[in-house]
């Protein structure tokens, strides 16, 4: 393969700012044997072939996405094939390059988005910086010599494919929701504090790593589910 062919499954690639650095298709496959009189296989067949790509993104520029402007369960088309967007991951931290990735799933060829339902995802922004930064404004911390080293957000919801002889027909999405896992260096004796924003959750609780170290580190995880929009029936 061209290094020049890669495919964009997920669609977060933005112009000049954001571009598709490596992009697998996850195929796979369901195979039928039937035995014949004495025992052997008689028949065979392939059938129900399907993709779940998984894409990597280098950042190029400082890029804001939007409140909406990515959607759980929007749909990608390559190649006459429709890929709905299943989950994305960013991650900023001292001293690491910014990583986005994302993972989709194969839906029936006819998905689009005036017929798929959706979980919209909350802006936030992502830079070529190798610095932490808070993520979606999720979350306020305070403590004397306390610092931010790690943030990263995953975004996810369960796309669920129907189908017919292994092959999808239509498809829906559930459990929508967005995770925020923090890293705070202390560098003195004062323990750092997590205040959660509206809307979110502390799902697991400040805790230290390694408390008899001279600079402990602290982690901790936000939740927050997310709306379900209804664009595919009358039940919105």
């Amino acid at each position: 393969m061209s290094w020049d062919a890669k495919q964009d499954y997920c669609g977060l690639a933005v112009a000049n700012k954001i571009a598709i650095k490596s992009s697998t298709m996850n195929k796979s496959g369901q195979y039928l044997e039937k035995p014949g009189q004495h025992g052997a296989i008689a028949a065979t067949k392939a059938f129900g072939i399907v993709a779940a790509p998984s894409c990597e993104y280098t950042i190029l520029a400082d890029h804001s996405f939007g409140d909406s402007a990515i959607k759980l369960g929007g749909i990608v088309s390559i190649d006459s094939k429709k890929f709905a967007l299943a989950s994305i991951h960013y991650e900023n931290g001292a001293d690491q390059e910014p990583a986005l990735s994302a993972t989709a799933q194969q839906v029936e060829d006819a998905a689009t988005a005036a017929n798929s339902n959706y979980f919209a995802v909350p802006g936030f922004s992502v830079s070529t910086d190798e610095c932490a930064a808070i993520l979606m404004a999720a979350f306020t911390f305070s403590g004397a010599d306390c610092e931010l080293v790690k943030c990263s957000l995953d975004a996810s919801c369960n796309v669920k494919p129907h189908t017919v002889n292994g092959d999808p027909v239509a498809s829906d999405v559930t459990m929508g929701h967005v995770q925020i896992q923090i890293e705070i260096a202390q560098y003195g004796t004062a323990d750092p504090t997590l205040t959660a924003a509206s809307g979110w959750d502390v799902s697991s609780p400040l805790t230290c790593t390694d408390p008899d170290a001279d600079f402990p580190s602290w982690t901790a995880t936000l939740s927050k589910p997310l709306d379900k929009t209804c664009v595919a029936s009358s039940n919105s």
